[in-house]
């Protein structure tokens, strides 16, 4: 009924306009040329509102609407022109000056009126033979090119559908207006429909489009009230492996503008489902032949660091003053690959542990077959999408990552980080985020990242291999992935920080994000800062970061954790290089006394040393000046 309403009033005026015609005194011949163009008319509009209550039928609203109002203006103008040829007196005559000049600018909007209105029931028929684009959009010819293709993602056949949302998500990311056009114009519930209902192609196109239209908040909140959440769920259950990937990348695009979209795709099991795609695409083969490594390299230092298969946590003595774990201490029962990482009072959320299976499910057997013959191009491009909505999905998100961290996906994680490209980009960035939501968080910490894990194991392992490379786009978040998890680490675990040390060596973007990671390493926060700071200055620390100081625009953090180390480790012998001394002396005089952090701590620090510098005759500095 609703088409009706605003149809009716267009179509009242050309029956009015039909009547005045009738009792027009002059300029009949111009009348009536007028009258047989609105009897066309007529009959569009009663097509037209026939076809918008057709419950079969796609009838497109948006430039309905608009052309409806033009057309509304047209007749009254008409009308008001016709009456002004009805038969009246003499003064009227004289009053009331008609021209043919008038008439003709009539006849160019009624003939306006009938090609918009053509125009109209041959986009909303489905049919793709134009031939132009309605008057109404001359001064706007991609309002008319969107209209088209909102149309045919409506109307058309299956081809023309796909086709049309390829359109669609071209024109979005060719700039902003066209995104925001597509909106406006009613382009959502059929792209939705569409990622539902059709065609593996159409249901491609159309999650691509969507993606291209979430380019901020307001957008991204319009597509989530449109019912993108069910929907990416939907494909990301039952769709071909190329739809699963444009929703992975379009869902990554959409919670990465909404915040509030992260939890509700989260509440929609969708991290279960990406987790499968991705747990589903690696090999038992792999997987198991990871867990055994994983395992025999536990093994190994277990011997190592006492007696055989005894944990490192049991053991007695060792350094750091009795200190045996870290601030987040592990349990000593290590997790078998197909179990969660999770804290004592979830197994709700999990199914038993003992046949090594997550509480996820994964894809149906023949799902798995189809991906065994897919392309493995489509599948890289596919695990590259699956962990960017992860990465995205996690970011500053408690729940989300305990939701991620509740299933396998550490441990996958750590088997795509030995790939190459977005891959390994994306695998180390999910990673990243969820080690940054964890070092705020101690319940997520202790629960996720036990030591004794073989998946936290293998992902730590993975890290410092690609810190080691050379590629910082991955290097810098796996630094900062290692520094979050810092109060992890136990004091027998020396090797974790030489890798990253080694990084105080590189360029300096390089270097300085590795001072950070190390700093972490060496706060008070940390109940092991002594141990670590120690491994730091061992593995060449000092001098690297004395060089570090004098790059007044990256020099805050490296004049930092110089400082910290020699707070916590004074009496070390790489302290004792006069070159370390200067450096503090200099940045004492630098603008970066400005900061009160810096301020506060460096001539505590400078006083340690030379305490420690004026004991090397055989005084030592007194007790009250350690902890510091």
């Amino acid at each position: 009924m609703e088409g009706r309403d605003y149809l009716r009033h267009p179509i009242q005026l050309t029956e009015a306009v039909k009547r005045a015609i009738e009792e027009a005194d002059s300029f009949k011949q111009e009348c009536s040329d007028v009258g047989s163009t609105v009897d066309r008319i007529g009959i569009l509009l009663r097509k037209a509102a026939r076809l918008s209550t057709n419950p079969a039928g796609a009838f497109y609203e948006h430039p309905t609407r608009r052309m409806m109002d033009e057309a509304k203006k047209t007749m009254e103008k008409t009308l008001a022109l016709v009456r002004k040829c009805k038969k009246g007196g003499v003064l009227k005559r004289v009053i009331t000056i008609t021209s043919a000049t008038d008439f003709q600018k009539i006849n160019r909007l009624l003939l306006s009126t009938t090609e918009d209105l053509n125009w109209l029931l041959t986009i909303s028929s489905g049919r793709d033979d134009l031939g132009g684009m309605p008057p109404i959009a001359a001064n706007d010819p991609i309002l008319a090119m969107i209209w088209q293709q909102i149309a045919r993602v409506q109307a058309g056949i299956a081809e023309d559908k796909a086709d049309a949302a390829s359109t669609l998500a071209s024109l979005a990311q060719d700039n902003e207006r066209n995104g925001k056009i597509i909106i406006d114009e009613g382009g959502l519930p059929p792209l939705m429909k569409l990622l539902q209902e059709g065609t593996p192609a159409g249901q491609e196109n159309a999650a691509k489009a969507l993606g291209e239209l979430a380019r901020d908040q307001q957008r991204a909140q319009e597509i989530v009230k449109a019912g993108a959440i069910q929907a990416f769920v939907h494909v990301l259950s039952v769709a071909p492996v190329k739809v699963q990937t444009q929703a992975a990348r379009a869902m990554a695009a959409i919670v990465s503008h909404d915040t509030d979209a992260r939890s509700a795709f989260g509440n929609a099991q969708g991290i279960r489902l990406l987790v499968a795609l991705i747990n589903d695409t690696i090999d038992e083969t792999s997987k198991t032949s990871m867990h055994t490594v994983v395992k025999t390299r536990m093994a190994q230092q277990s011997r190592s660091l006492g007696s055989p298969g005894k944990p490192w946590h049991e053991e007695g003595g060792g350094g750091g003053g009795g200190q045996q774990h870290s601030e987040d201490k592990p349990s000593g029962r290590v997790a078998s690959l197909g179990t969660t990482t999770r804290a004592p009072n979830s197994h709700a959320r999990t199914h038993s542990s003992e046949n090594g299976k997550s509480y996820y499910h994964g894809s149906s057997l023949r799902e798995k077959r189809e991906r065994e013959h897919e392309d493995p191009e489509v599948i890289y491009q596919m695990r590259a999408e699956v962990l960017r909505a992860l990465w995205k999905l996690a970011t500053n998100n408690i729940k989300n990552c305990k939701s991620i961290t509740d299933t396998r996906a550490l441990l996958c994680f750590a088997k795509l980080m030995e790939k190459e490209g977005e891959v390994q980009k994306n695998a180390v960035m999910a990673v990243c985020e969820i080690a940054a939501v964890a070092e705020h968080d101690q319940e997520l910490r202790r629960a996720a990242f036990k030591m004794t894990s073989p998946a936290v194991r293998a992902v730590i392992e993975q890290l410092l291999k690609v810190i080691q490379s050379d590629d910082p786009d991955v290097q810098i978040p796996a630094m900062r992935a290692i520094g979050c998890l810092a109060r992890i680490f136990p004091s027998k675990e020396t090797h974790i920080v030489k890798p990253i040390t080694d990084q105080l060596a590189r360029e300096i973007t390089v270097a300085s994000e590795a001072a950070a990671a190390l700093l972490k390493f060496t706060v008070a926060e940390n109940y092991l800062k002594d141990q670590h700071s120690r491994s730091i200055l061992e593995a060449n620390g000092a001098s690297h970061l004395v060089q570090l100081t004098y790059f007044p625009e990256s020099a805050y953090q490296p004049v930092v954790l110089l400082c910290n180390l020699t707070i916590n480790a004074g009496d070390h012998p790489a302290l004792k290089s006069p070159d370390v001394l200067k450096a503090m002396e200099a940045a004492s005089r630098s603008s970066l006394m400005q900061i009160p952090a810096v301020r506060e701590i460096l001539p505590k620090a400078i006083e340690h040393l030379e305490l420690f510098k004026a004991g090397e005759d055989g005084a030592q500095p007194v007790d009250e000046f350690d902890n510091f």
